[in-house]
């Protein structure tokens, strides 16, 4: 089953007769698109529906991508196949045909795995890997030159940047055509950040040096525009519940990065980094993010500004005159109690967090607490 079906993995407690609507676009008497459609029409009459009481709780925020191992194993496969596709081609063809040979051969697989037998962890793979292979098969059928110079920016001269806009169009028009084939909820999240790359590259054509210039403030609106996307997501599914649930966590999830780091370098900017009023900046800031991850149940944020609160604990504890070993000891303690902390009160917090806003149309758009 894809990642696209994984809603109706049996007896996971969706809305419908999970197993049966599996068996039922499996066999061809409803497509994926009729099947969510029906999911949405019972999950919109909330407990009216005779299955109401078999919804799930929001709060669990499942990341269904993996059946059982036999996804593993298939996936292993594909991974060993793609390997020896591109290290056989490697010595015949250029990278631009390896990687136009290894986007047919995603393809291909894809019908297999994705279409037919709807395996998710393979349906997953393949997605993440057919847009950088489709793209780079686009650059460099257009860029005349060795694409290892891509990295070292010897594409950005005038003549060879404005095909930018156009091969990345080509290769933003590729994914949106794997995305409608296969239905593979994490490539609404390739997508976005493909639209997000041509934005970039129009703006820098425009007005050269601004993003530069400007780096920490631009990726803050990307991150920004993005959450504003999972969140449209999200407030068609409350109950998380349809597949518009899968496209949010990957939209958070590619939002996340974005926000944190943009944040915390306009923090670091103004106090520098290292001191004990950034180290107090960085936990208060993540006190904020814990709020507005538990307002809007997503966890995204959290995990991305975990690596900053460890860093921040560890600093104050430093300025306490502790060795390191017991510093980096004490860290952890702490930053796993936290953790751990807040992921068993999940539930508990929200309530209070949402209480005030009992009553209220916005709570319509949110997760129920229970």
């Amino acid at each position: 089953m894809s990642e696209s079906a994984q809603k109706t993995d049996g007896h996971d407690g969706s809305p419908l007769d999970s197993v049966r609507l599996a068996a039922a676009v499996s066999e061809g008497i409803l497509t994926e698109d009729q099947a969510e459609r029906l999911t949405d029409f019972w999950t919109s009459r909330g407990t009216s529906s005779p299955l109401a009481e078999t919804l799930p709780h929001a709060d669990i925020e499942e990341v269904r991508f993996v059946r059982g191992f036999h996804d593993i194993f298939i996936s292993l496969g594909i991974v060993i196949l793609m390997v020896g596709l591109i290290y056989g081609l490697n010595d015949i063809l250029p990278a631009w045909a390896i990687s136009a040979a290894g986007a047919l051969a995603i393809w291909g697989l894809a019908e297999v795995f994705s279409r037919q037998m709807r395996l998710a962890l393979p349906s997953f793979l393949l997605s993440l890997a057919f847009t950088p292979f489709f793209f780079i098969a686009c650059f460099g059928l257009v860029v005349d030159q060795d694409l290892t110079s891509l990295s070292m920016g010897g594409w950005r001269q005038t003549h060879e940047t404005a095909l930018v806009i156009p091969t990345s169009l080509v290769a933003l028009t590729g994914a949106i055509l794997f995305y409608w084939r296969f239905k593979v909820p994490v490539g609404i999240a390739g997508i976005t950040g493909g639209c997000l790359y041509i934005a970039a590259v129009l703006i820098e054509l425009a007005v050269p040096g601004l993003i530069e210039a400007h780096h920490v403030l631009f990726f803050l609106i990307l991150g920004l525009v993005t959450f504003s996307l999972a969140m449209s997501f999200d407030i068609k599914d409350p109950a998380r519940v349809t597949l518009n649930s899968d496209k949010a966590f990957w939209l958070h999830l590619l939002a996340a990065p974005f926000i944190v780091h943009s944040i915390l370098a306009l923090v670091s900017a103004d106090m520098g980094q290292g001191s004990v009023g950034y180290s107090v900046a960085v936990i208060g800031l993540f006190l904020v993010l814990a709020t507005v991850a538990l307002v809007v149940d997503r966890r995204a944020l959290l995990v991305s500004a975990m690596s900053y609160l460890g860093f921040a604990i560890g600093y104050l504890i430093t300025q306490a005159n502790v060795s390191e070993e017991a510093a980096f000891a004490v860290t952890l303690l702490v930053l796993g109690s936290f953790i751990l902390l807040i992921g068993s009160a999940w539930s508990f917090l929200r309530r209070v967090l949402l209480a005030p806003l009992s009553g209220q149309p916005l709570l319509r758009y949110l997760p129920a607490t229970t």
